[in-house]
Protein backbone atom coordinates (compact mmCIF):
# COMPACT_ATOMS: atom_id res chain seq x y z
CA UNK A 1 0.00 0.00 0.00
CA UNK A 2 1.28 3.51 -0.80
CA UNK A 3 2.61 5.88 1.76
CA UNK A 4 -0.25 8.87 3.32
CA UNK A 5 2.61 11.19 1.58
CA UNK A 6 2.26 9.37 -1.19
CA UNK A 7 -1.76 9.48 -1.10
CA UNK A 8 -1.66 13.07 -0.31
CA UNK A 9 0.48 13.98 -3.70
CA UNK A 10 -1.62 12.17 -6.14
CA UNK A 11 -4.57 13.55 -4.22
CA UNK A 12 -2.93 17.17 -4.84
CA UNK A 13 -2.53 16.40 -8.18
CA UNK A 14 -5.90 15.32 -8.86
CA UNK A 15 -7.40 18.43 -7.18
CA UNK A 16 -5.09 20.61 -9.58
CA UNK A 17 -5.97 18.59 -12.50
CA UNK A 18 -9.89 19.43 -11.43
CA UNK A 19 -9.33 22.88 -11.54
CA UNK A 20 -8.12 22.62 -15.07
CA UNK A 21 -10.62 20.76 -16.17
CA UNK A 22 -13.38 23.06 -14.21
CA UNK A 23 -11.97 26.10 -16.15
CA UNK A 24 -12.03 24.62 -19.35
CA UNK A 25 -15.44 23.60 -19.33
CA UNK A 26 -16.64 27.26 -17.90
CA UNK A 27 -14.36 28.73 -20.84
CA UNK A 28 -16.64 26.07 -23.30
CA UNK A 29 -19.81 27.07 -22.43
CA UNK A 30 -19.18 31.21 -22.32
CA UNK A 31 -17.90 30.23 -25.91
CA UNK A 32 -20.67 28.01 -26.44
CA UNK A 33 -23.02 30.63 -26.36
CA UNK A 34 -21.27 32.84 -28.28
CA UNK A 35 -21.47 30.14 -31.01
CA UNK A 36 -24.78 29.00 -30.70
CA UNK A 37 -26.20 32.72 -30.59
CA UNK A 38 -24.20 33.69 -33.89
CA UNK A 39 -25.73 29.65 -35.14
CA UNK A 40 -29.37 31.08 -34.93
CA UNK A 41 -29.19 34.20 -36.07
CA UNK A 42 -27.12 32.23 -39.57
CA UNK A 43 -29.65 29.34 -39.42
CA UNK A 44 -32.69 31.36 -40.83
CA UNK A 45 -30.18 33.68 -43.29
CA UNK A 46 -29.09 30.03 -44.92
CA UNK A 47 -32.46 28.30 -45.20
CA UNK A 48 -34.14 31.55 -47.01
CA UNK A 49 -31.64 31.56 -49.19
CA UNK A 50 -31.88 28.15 -50.15
CA UNK A 51 -35.61 29.04 -50.76
CA UNK A 52 -35.41 31.78 -52.91
CA UNK A 53 -32.42 30.17 -55.28
CA UNK A 54 -34.90 26.83 -55.16
CA UNK A 55 -38.22 29.30 -56.49
CA UNK A 56 -36.46 31.49 -59.07
CA UNK A 57 -35.12 28.34 -60.43
CA UNK A 58 -38.26 27.24 -60.54
CA UNK A 59 -39.97 30.00 -62.23
CA UNK A 60 -37.40 31.27 -64.53
CA UNK A 61 -35.68 27.72 -65.32
CA UNK A 62 -32.12 26.25 -64.14
CA UNK A 63 -29.45 28.67 -65.93
CA UNK A 64 -26.25 27.46 -67.74
CA UNK A 65 -24.16 27.68 -64.66
CA UNK A 66 -20.64 25.81 -63.81
CA UNK A 67 -21.90 25.05 -60.60
CA UNK A 68 -25.09 23.44 -61.63
CA UNK A 69 -23.59 21.32 -64.16
CA UNK A 70 -22.81 17.44 -63.76
CA UNK A 71 -18.34 16.86 -64.61
CA UNK A 72 -18.03 13.11 -65.76
CA UNK A 73 -14.39 14.14 -65.51
CA UNK A 74 -11.90 15.14 -62.65
CA UNK A 75 -12.14 13.44 -59.39
CA UNK A 76 -13.91 13.85 -55.88
CA UNK A 77 -13.59 15.65 -53.21
CA UNK A 78 -14.32 15.50 -49.96
CA UNK A 79 -13.85 18.43 -47.84
CA UNK A 80 -13.54 17.36 -43.63
CA UNK A 81 -14.00 20.10 -40.62
CA UNK A 82 -12.21 19.28 -37.72
CA UNK A 83 -10.79 21.21 -34.78
CA UNK A 84 -7.39 22.87 -34.08
CA UNK A 85 -7.96 21.33 -30.38
CA UNK A 86 -8.04 18.26 -28.55
CA UNK A 87 -10.23 17.13 -25.55
CA UNK A 88 -13.48 17.38 -26.83
CA UNK A 89 -13.92 13.48 -26.72
CA UNK A 90 -15.23 12.21 -30.24
CA UNK A 91 -15.73 14.55 -31.75
CA UNK A 92 -13.36 14.38 -34.59
CA UNK A 93 -13.53 10.63 -35.23
CA UNK A 94 -17.08 10.73 -36.52
CA UNK A 95 -15.95 12.91 -39.57
CA UNK A 96 -12.49 11.43 -39.72
CA UNK A 97 -13.48 8.13 -40.06
CA UNK A 98 -16.56 8.99 -42.45
CA UNK A 99 -13.81 10.25 -44.75
CA UNK A 100 -11.17 7.22 -44.25
CA UNK A 101 -13.89 5.30 -45.37
CA UNK A 102 -14.76 7.40 -48.78
CA UNK A 103 -10.91 6.55 -49.22
CA UNK A 104 -11.99 3.13 -49.50
CA UNK A 105 -13.62 3.51 -52.56
CA UNK A 106 -13.06 1.25 -54.91
CA UNK A 107 -14.65 3.39 -57.81
CA UNK A 108 -11.72 5.80 -56.90
CA UNK A 109 -9.83 7.68 -53.86
CA UNK A 110 -11.41 11.05 -53.27
CA UNK A 111 -9.11 13.92 -53.15
CA UNK A 112 -8.52 15.03 -49.29
CA UNK A 113 -9.49 18.56 -48.32
CA UNK A 114 -9.09 19.44 -44.59
CA UNK A 115 -9.70 22.01 -42.31
CA UNK A 116 -7.97 21.65 -39.04
CA UNK A 117 -5.21 20.83 -36.78
CA UNK A 118 -6.53 17.25 -35.46
CA UNK A 119 -7.39 16.48 -39.50
CA UNK A 120 -4.04 17.11 -40.70
CA UNK A 121 -1.89 15.41 -37.87
CA UNK A 122 -4.89 12.06 -38.88
CA UNK A 123 -3.62 11.84 -42.38
CA UNK A 124 -0.67 12.35 -41.41
CA UNK A 125 -0.40 9.13 -39.80
CA UNK A 126 -2.45 7.39 -41.92
CA UNK A 127 -0.17 8.53 -44.80
CA UNK A 128 -2.72 10.80 -46.67
CA UNK A 129 -1.77 13.84 -47.98
CA UNK A 130 -4.45 16.43 -48.26
CA UNK A 131 -4.66 18.41 -51.89
CA UNK A 132 -5.51 21.65 -49.70
CA UNK A 133 -5.23 22.38 -45.69
CA UNK A 134 -6.53 25.12 -43.51
CA UNK A 135 -5.56 24.70 -39.79
CA UNK A 136 -5.14 27.64 -37.08
CA UNK A 137 -8.25 29.86 -37.73
CA UNK A 138 -11.13 28.20 -35.44
CA UNK A 139 -10.57 30.62 -32.31
CA UNK A 140 -11.18 33.36 -34.42
CA UNK A 141 -13.60 32.21 -36.94
CA UNK A 142 -14.79 34.91 -39.61
CA UNK A 143 -16.30 35.44 -42.52
CA UNK A 144 -13.23 36.31 -44.63
CA UNK A 145 -11.55 32.89 -43.91
CA UNK A 146 -14.72 30.67 -45.10
CA UNK A 147 -14.85 33.29 -48.29
CA UNK A 148 -11.49 32.23 -49.45
CA UNK A 149 -11.74 28.57 -48.65
CA UNK A 150 -15.22 28.77 -50.50
CA UNK A 151 -13.90 30.44 -53.51
CA UNK A 152 -10.78 27.92 -54.00
CA UNK A 153 -13.32 25.21 -53.65
CA UNK A 154 -15.34 26.90 -56.55
CA UNK A 155 -12.79 27.42 -58.98
CA UNK A 156 -11.69 23.99 -58.39
CA UNK A 157 -14.98 22.80 -59.54
CA UNK A 158 -15.38 25.21 -62.31
CA UNK A 159 -11.91 24.05 -63.64
CA UNK A 160 -13.33 20.88 -63.81
CA UNK A 161 -10.72 19.79 -60.98
CA UNK A 162 -13.28 17.80 -59.83
CA UNK A 163 -15.97 16.41 -60.61
CA UNK A 164 -18.37 16.57 -57.20
CA UNK A 165 -17.51 17.99 -53.50
CA UNK A 166 -19.39 16.47 -50.36
CA UNK A 167 -19.30 18.44 -46.81
CA UNK A 168 -18.39 16.07 -43.92
CA UNK A 169 -18.24 17.65 -40.28
CA UNK A 170 -20.58 17.24 -37.25
CA UNK A 171 -23.67 19.48 -37.19
CA UNK A 172 -24.69 20.87 -33.46
CA UNK A 173 -28.13 19.00 -32.07
CA UNK A 174 -27.83 19.80 -28.50
CA UNK A 175 -25.02 20.14 -25.94
CA UNK A 176 -25.19 16.40 -25.72
CA UNK A 177 -25.64 15.09 -29.29
CA UNK A 178 -23.35 15.86 -32.74
CA UNK A 179 -24.99 14.75 -35.74
CA UNK A 180 -22.22 13.57 -38.44
CA UNK A 181 -23.64 15.22 -41.61
CA UNK A 182 -22.41 14.37 -45.04
CA UNK A 183 -23.90 16.47 -47.95
CA UNK A 184 -23.14 17.52 -51.03
CA UNK A 185 -21.73 20.69 -51.46
CA UNK A 186 -20.93 20.92 -55.61
CA UNK A 187 -22.30 20.79 -58.02
CA UNK A 188 -25.54 22.62 -57.09
CA UNK A 189 -28.98 20.33 -56.35
CA UNK A 190 -32.22 22.24 -56.64
CA UNK A 191 -34.47 19.79 -56.53
CA UNK A 192 -36.83 20.16 -53.69
CA UNK A 193 -40.14 17.78 -53.03
CA UNK A 194 -43.78 18.37 -54.22
CA UNK A 195 -44.46 19.10 -50.44
CA UNK A 196 -41.97 21.95 -50.65
CA UNK A 197 -42.96 22.79 -53.93
CA UNK A 198 -46.54 23.64 -53.03
CA UNK A 199 -45.41 25.18 -49.74
CA UNK A 200 -43.40 27.73 -51.65
CA UNK A 201 -45.86 28.03 -54.39
CA UNK A 202 -48.34 29.92 -51.42
CA UNK A 203 -45.48 31.92 -50.06
CA UNK A 204 -43.55 33.57 -52.65
CA UNK A 205 -45.61 36.39 -54.72
CA UNK A 206 -44.49 37.21 -58.32
CA UNK A 207 -41.23 39.40 -58.38
CA UNK A 208 -39.93 41.60 -60.87
CA UNK A 209 -36.02 40.89 -61.73
CA UNK A 210 -33.79 43.16 -63.00
CA UNK A 211 -31.79 42.67 -65.30
CA UNK A 212 -33.58 39.43 -65.15
CA UNK A 213 -34.23 35.89 -62.93
CA UNK A 214 -31.33 34.10 -64.91
CA UNK A 215 -29.05 36.80 -64.32
CA UNK A 216 -30.17 37.29 -60.03
CA UNK A 217 -29.54 33.24 -59.94
CA UNK A 218 -26.07 33.47 -61.65
CA UNK A 219 -24.96 36.13 -58.85
CA UNK A 220 -26.39 34.25 -56.03
CA UNK A 221 -25.21 30.98 -56.89
CA UNK A 222 -21.78 31.46 -56.01
CA UNK A 223 -22.77 33.19 -52.57
CA UNK A 224 -25.21 29.96 -52.07
CA UNK A 225 -22.34 27.85 -51.83
CA UNK A 226 -20.19 29.75 -49.86
CA UNK A 227 -22.62 30.49 -47.18
CA UNK A 228 -23.62 26.62 -47.22
CA UNK A 229 -19.95 26.53 -46.29
CA UNK A 230 -20.21 28.93 -43.32
CA UNK A 231 -23.40 27.68 -41.80
CA UNK A 232 -21.42 24.38 -42.11
CA UNK A 233 -18.58 26.21 -40.52
CA UNK A 234 -20.68 27.38 -37.43
CA UNK A 235 -22.51 23.99 -36.72
CA UNK A 236 -19.27 22.31 -36.52
CA UNK A 237 -17.87 24.90 -34.35
CA UNK A 238 -20.69 25.03 -32.43
CA UNK A 239 -20.72 21.10 -32.11
CA UNK A 240 -17.08 21.17 -31.18
CA UNK A 241 -17.29 23.78 -28.25
CA UNK A 242 -20.01 21.37 -27.07
CA UNK A 243 -18.20 18.05 -27.33
CA UNK A 244 -15.29 20.13 -25.32
CA UNK A 245 -17.94 21.34 -22.47
CA UNK A 246 -18.98 17.91 -21.65
CA UNK A 247 -15.96 15.96 -21.69
CA UNK A 248 -14.89 18.59 -19.44
CA UNK A 249 -17.75 18.05 -17.33
CA UNK A 250 -17.23 14.34 -17.31
CA UNK A 251 -13.43 14.41 -16.29
CA UNK A 252 -14.44 17.02 -13.85
CA UNK A 253 -16.52 14.71 -12.17
CA UNK A 254 -14.48 11.85 -12.63
CA UNK A 255 -11.55 13.92 -10.76
CA UNK A 256 -14.01 14.07 -7.53
CA UNK A 257 -14.82 10.81 -7.80
CA UNK A 258 -11.17 9.91 -7.72
CA UNK A 259 -10.64 11.84 -4.68
CA UNK A 260 -13.12 10.57 -3.02
CA UNK A 261 -11.64 7.18 -3.41
CA UNK A 262 -8.04 8.49 -2.61
CA UNK A 263 -9.06 10.02 0.73
CA UNK A 264 -10.47 6.59 1.74
CA UNK A 265 -7.61 4.57 1.03
CA UNK A 266 -5.31 8.00 2.61
CA UNK A 267 -7.69 7.75 5.84
CA UNK A 268 -7.44 3.73 5.66
CA UNK A 269 -3.29 4.10 5.22
CA UNK A 270 -3.72 6.24 8.48
CA UNK A 271 -5.58 4.23 10.47
CA UNK A 272 -3.23 1.04 9.77
CA UNK A 273 -0.52 3.14 10.32
CA UNK A 274 -1.80 4.47 14.19
CA UNK A 275 -3.35 1.20 14.89
CA UNK A 276 0.66 0.08 14.04
CA UNK A 277 2.09 2.23 16.36
CA UNK A 278 -0.39 1.65 18.94
CA UNK A 279 0.34 -1.98 18.87
CA UNK A 280 4.37 -1.21 18.89
CA UNK A 281 3.87 1.04 22.06
CA UNK A 282 1.64 -1.63 23.89
CA UNK A 283 3.88 -4.38 23.12
CA UNK A 284 7.18 -2.38 24.43
CA UNK A 285 5.68 -1.22 27.15
CA UNK A 286 4.55 -5.58 27.87
CA UNK A 287 8.26 -5.98 26.78
CA UNK A 288 9.27 -3.40 29.86
CA UNK A 289 7.07 -4.67 32.41
CA UNK A 290 8.29 -8.50 31.72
Amino acid sequence: MASVRQIRTRIRSVRNIRQITRAMKMVASARLNKSQTQLLEARPYAEKMREVIRDISERAGQPEHPLLQVHTAGSKAVLVLTSDKGLCAGFNAQPLHACARRLQDPTGVPDVLCVGKKGLAFFRRAGVKPVQEWAGFWQDLSWQHVDEIGQQIIDGFISGKWSEVTLVYNRFKTIMTQVLTEETLLPIRLEKTAAGQAEEKGRFGEYAFEPSAHNVLRALLPRYVKQALWHAFLESKAAELAARMAAMDSATRSAGDMIEELTLVMNRARQAGITREISELVGGAEAINN
